[in-house]
Formats: structure tokens, C-alpha cells, sequence
């Protein structure tokens, strides 16, 4: 199976502004309406990555503790066994001692005994001393013996008595590391808390500077826009007052009054090409309020259908509205369900001029067809 590589939550949400930056162009140029259904897969897909991406990485910090568990776990089995078998040499090695001075000591009373037997029998040959000094050896020998028994089993008492402090001093030391671990993992899990907060808020923190970068990117549109409009302008202003130059040149060198009101405004060519102008912009008019109209329905389909879904995934009985609905805007409190592949479309997107989730193009013809109106009745004015 190949080895794939890893993806996080950041490199999702990177990939979401990948496609946001290659569908603009195509949205600028052709419209929402060819990329309405792709989109809402590809969204689909993306929500459905960003899930499994944060499964994983809980899944994965998971992993990561428990392995931390049991390599704890592991350490203090490993230290624990080593203290162990220190201990149990410790002992043997004492034992042994203890052994050793006990053969000692039984080869120097067997001795110290063979000894006494020989004296004993060399003052029994002897018949000429006196009974005081019959027996002059045997006590002194066997307290002495005596004697350096029990200090020898004073020495090994004393010896036991110094094992078994350090075996207190380490289980002692032990109870103590036991205690810095567990203060350690509650540390620690509180810097984990500490560190899915700060996660949080750098993912609010990446939202708002992607909200930035669109508003930046609007505005720079905007600029370009007005930029353009403002030299349509001066162009017009320039043909205006050049037009209006040539008509007053063309009135003098005709001779005509330029105060009298019924005075010949119009060539006969100019006034057939003014006519056909407005017949064209009335069927023009006539063609953009068809399609209105036709939006208009399209929208209150749109809208009725997904208030009755709303209505029975609800189970609420409210009455059905009629109508278009007004505009929602981002910060509405039944809009915070959405997923943030979603928002973060949605900022990225003007919803101002275009949606590509799943909805009609909220911009409407109306504002273009009041423009188109009213250049039609400056002319019928103008005539």
C-alpha cells in the first residue's frame, strides 16, 4: 500500500483558497450558474475532508498519549526491575557474607575446642600441680569465643539494619517520583487544554485574515471598477462637450437663433437613428423584464421549497412565506451552522454579486433595467 502524505485542518482550508482563486476568473467571466452543481460537490468533499482530518488528528494525539503511557509505564517496569535485582544481589551478596563468617566462626570454635581437648589432656598428665590450676584455660577460651560471635552477629545486625534504611530510602524515592509523574501528566494535560484553545483561536485568527483578504481583494476590484467608470466618464464628458461645441458651431454657421425654443435641434438622419435607438431599448427593456419576472419566480420557488424542507425537518407548524426572501446576511444566528468550508467560501466569494452554493445569483436585472429606463426617457425627453 503506498505511504500518502499527511494533510491538517490548515493545509484543507488551503486547498478550499486554491479553488476559490482558480473559480473567480471563470465566475467573472461566464457567471455562477455553469459551476452551481460542481460546487456543491466539490464542497461536499472538501466538509467531508475536513472532518476526516480532524478524526485523524484526534486520533492521532490519541496515539500519542498513549503511547507516552506506556513508554512511562515501560520506564518505571525497566527502573523497577533494576532496583529489583540490585536489591536481590544486595542481599545474596550479605547472605554470602554471612555464610562466609559463619564458617568462619564454626572453624574457629571446632579449633578453639581441639585446642581445649589437647590442654585438657596435658594438664590431666600432669600430677603435680595443684588443682587451682587445673583448669585455668577453658573459661577464658570460650568467652572469648563468645564474644567474637556476638560481635561478629552485632556487625551483621548492624549491616541488615543499614539494608534496610536504603531499602526505605528508595521506596521512599520511588513514592516521591511517583508523585512529581502524576503531577507531571496533570501539567500536562492541562497544557493540552491550553494548546487546543490557542488552536481555536488561530483558526478564528486564519478566518479573519482570509475575511480581510477578501474584503482587500473586493475593494481592489471596486477601485478598478471605478477607475474604469471614471474614464468612461471623462470620455463621455469629452464627447458631450465636444458634440455640444459642434452644435453650437453648426447653429451660428446656419444662422439659427440659439434662444428660440422651437428652433431645429435634430438632423433628419440623427432624429431616424434616435427613433430606432429607442425602439431597440424598449424591446430591450421588454426582454429584461420577461427574465425578471422569470428570476423573480424562480426565486420563490427556490425559497418555498427550502422553507418547506425546513418546515418538516423542524416538525414546526409556521405558515409558509409567500415571496421572495430579503438577503441573509453572514452574521445571522441560524447561518452558524455552517460548516467553515462554507464560510470560508463564502468570504472568499462576493455574495454581494454571486453565490456558487447551491442558490439562484442574488444580483438582480432591476437596477440595470432602471438604468436602461431611464436613458430611454431622457431620450423621449430629449425629442
Amino acid at each position: 500500500m503506498e505511504d500518502y502524505e499527511e494533510i491538517s485542518i490548515m493545509d484543507v482550508y488551503d486547498i478550499v483558497r486554491d479553488f476559490a482563486k482558480e473559480f473567480r476568473p471563470i465566475i467573472e467571466m461566464y457567471g455562477p450558474d455553469p459551476l452551481n452543481n460542481i460546487m456543491s460537490k466539490i464542497v461536499r468533499i472538501l466538509e467531508h475532508l475536513e472532518a476526516q482530518t480532524v478524526k485523524i488528528g484526534r486520533l492521532q494525539s490519541n496515539l500519542q498519549e498513549k503511547d507516552t503511557i506506556i513508554a512511562r509505564l515501560e520506564k518505571d517496569k525497566i527502573e523497577k526491575a533494576a532496583d529489583r535485582a540490585r536489591f536481590e544481589k544486595e542481599l545474596e551478596q550479605i547472605e554470602e557474607h554471612w555464610r562466609e563468617e559463619s564458617q568462619e566462626m564454626v572453624s574457629v570454635v571446632n579449633r578453639l575446642q581441639e585446642e581445649n581437648r589437647k590442654l585438657l589432656k596435658a594438664l590431666s598428665s600432669k600430677q603435680d600441680l595443684s588443682g587451682n590450676h587445673s583448669h585455668p584455660l577453658s573459661p577464658e577460651v570460650d568467652i572469648s569465643v563468645l564474644q567474637k560471635s556476638r560481635t561478629s552477629i552485632d556487625k551483621l545486625r548492624d549491616q541488615l539494619k543499614l539494608k534496610d534504611r536504603e531499602v526505605n530510602a528508595k521506596i521512599t524515592e520511588i513514592e516521591n517520583l511517583s508523585s512529581q509523574i502524576d503531577r507531571s501528566m496533570a501539567i500536562n494535560k492541562e497544557l493540552r487544554k491550553k494548546n487546543r484553545i490557542l488552536q481555536g483561536q488561530v483558526r478564528n485568527l486564519i478566518d479573519e485574515r482570509a475575511a480581510f483578504l477578501t474584503q482587500l481583494q473586493d475593494q481592489n476590484h471596486e477601485l478598478i471598477e471605478l477607475r474604469q467608470n471614471l474614464g468612461i466618464a471623462e470620455k463621455e464628458n469629452e464627447d458631450l462637450a465636444q458634440s455640444q461645441a459642434d452644435k453650437i458651431i453648426l447653429e451660428k454657421k446656419a444662422g439659427l437663433d440659439l434662444d428660440d425654443p422651437n428652433r431645429p435641434r435634430f438632423t433628419t438622419e440623427e432624429l431616424k437613428e434616435i427613433l430606432r435607438e429607442r425602439n431597440e431599448y424598449k424591446a430591450r427593456i421588454t426582454s429584461l423584464e420577461e427574465e425578471l419576472e422569470k428570476y423573480r419566480r424562480n426565486e420563490s420557488d427556490v425559497n418555498i421549497e427550502e422553507e418547506v424542507e425546513d418546515t418538516e425537518a423542524d416538525d414546526e407548524d409556521d405558515a409558509p412565506v409567500q415571496g421572495p426572501l430579503p438577503y441573509e446576511p453572514n452574521d445571522a444566528p441560524w447561518r452558524k451552522s455552517e460548516s467553515r468550508i462554507r464560510k470560508i467560501f463564502r468570504k472568499l466569494f462576493n455574495e454581494t454579486n454571486v453565490t456558487i452554493l447551491g442558490t439562484s445569483p442574488k444580483r438582480s436585472l432591476s437596477t440595470f433595467s432602471k438604468m436602461t429606463l431611464a436613458t430611454a426617457s431622457d431620450s423621449d425627453t430629449t425629442l
